[in-house]
């Protein structure tokens, strides 16, 4: 049995919206690059001030294009976790992998408590980096584990029993 123990505040949002805007970032580098190209030519071969006009327009959105993801991704995030009252450092969160369930408990005083234990085809997909391993059950909704908040077991024993029971669902990075 493998436990981790933490809370469940927004440090594990921004892990995860990291990690998938991470995934994304060549779409937005290839929009930034396809607007800059496109920008260029206007300027080179416009025939008249309104392609330049326009060239240097796609230029700057060009340039602009990938931070103005990130940061409407951020916006995106922060209002996310306003909105969600179990998203807080008041927030303990216990996530127990054995070799045939996942158990999550989540508490906050007595606002709510929220049990779940479920068989590993609950995980539509789980994926480890560096820091965190990330428990998808759909392709939206994920459970974050911050591999150094460990209090029982390994994490080469987490590595095993997430390989063992979700095969090919389970990636390492």
């Amino acid at each position: 049995m493998v436990e981790f123990k933490s809370k469940l505040n927004s440090n594990k949002s921004y892990a995860l919206n990291n990690s998938v805007f991470k995934k994304f970032l060549w779409l937005y580098i290839l929009l930034s690059v396809l607007l800059v190209a496109f920008g260029t030519i206007g300027v080179l071969f416009g025939e008249d001030s309104s392609d330049f006009t326009l060239g240097i327009v796609l230029i700057v959105l060009g340039v602009l294009a990938t931070p103005l993801c990130y940061l409407l991704n951020l916006l995106i995030q922060k209002k996310n976790i306003k909105t969600s009252a179990y998203i807080s450092d008041d927030t303990e969160e216990i996530i127990t992998l054995d070799e045939e369930y996942i158990t999550i408990t989540q508490t906050r005083g007595d606002i709510f408590t929220s049990t779940l234990k479920a068989s590993y085809l609950y995980i539509y997909k789980a994926y480890e980096d560096n820091g965190h391993i990330y428990l998808f059950i759909s392709t939206n909704q994920s459970h974050v584990i911050d591999k150094s908040t460990i209090t029982q077991g390994t994490l080469e024993e987490a590595t095993l029993l997430l390989q063992a029971n979700l095969g090919e669902k389970f990636k390492r990075q």
